[in-house]
């Protein structure tokens, strides 16, 4: 893939005297003539004048010009035949709102009408309401005093299922005491025995051990008097 190119404006004087460089040098037969050259070759496509970009630019600006002209164009038709629409709906609301004040009146006499009824039935609600607090507050009082009952029932006997809980703690506590003072009397007896065993092992060991270097000696001296071969008898 080709890597695209930043594009510059490149003054046409320095284009014009580089070229001529060009040639000065191909004709004394200067190998930096052929690099020269090679370069100018390369970037002709993409040298511009400063006129021809203006051109460009103008050209490019027309274009979007033109498309945006056509795109506000078709906006004003649109808000134009919006507007009549809007102009033709209001029209029909000011021809109905004569409709809706009349209606508008009717609605408060009947709005009227009904606080009447509510204000009546408020009253009534508050009488009855009184009434009912009075019924509720009672019974209430004899829910209450039977769940009082019912929880201090439950607290007495939770209290002594607490108590036989703890005596039996207590009880397996001291058992496990005098258990563990016993394993630890035990304990201690195995390891009095097992250090007298192993002075005893010891003992003996060292016992061996002199039998054995005794015989060791007893054997070596023997060999040493033993009388050498070839010697005289």
């Amino acid at each position: 893939m080709e890597k695209e190119r930043a594009i510059q404006c490149v003054p046409a004087e320095l284009i014009e005297r580089l070229s001529a460089l060009g040639a000065k040098l191909w004709d004394e037969k200067n190998p930096a003539s052929v690099h020269l050259n090679a370069i100018l070759e390369e970037f002709e496509p993409d040298m511009r004048t400063l006129g021809q970009m203006i051109k460009q630019y103008e050209a490019d600006y027309l274009g979007r010009l033109a498309v945006s002209e056509r795109g506000y164009a078709e906006k004003e038709n649109q808000f134009k035949k919006e507007i009549k629409e809007l102009e033709a709906r209001l029209n029909s609301v000011e021809a109905s709102r004569g409709e809706a004040l009349r209606r508008i009146e009717e609605l408060k006499s009947a709005h009227n009408k009904r606080e009447e009824l509510l204000t009546e039935l408020k009253i009534k609600t508050s009488e009855d309401e009184v009434s009912l607090n009075g019924k509720y507050a009672a019974r209430m009082q004899e829910l209450y005093d039977k769940v009082s009952k019912k929880e201090m029932e439950m607290l007495n006997r939770w209290e002594e299922k607490n108590k036989s809980v703890e005596s039996r703690t207590q009880a397996l506590e001291g058992d496990y005491a005098a258990k563990f003072k016993q394993l630890k009397l035990r304990e201690k007896a195995l390891e009095e025995d097992f250090n007298a065993r192993k002075a005893e092992l010891i003992k003996t060991f060292d016992r061996i051990r002199a039998g054995l270097e005794a015989k060791e000696k007893e054997l070596a001296g023997r060999e040493e008097a033993k009388p050498q071969k070839g010697g005289a008898l």
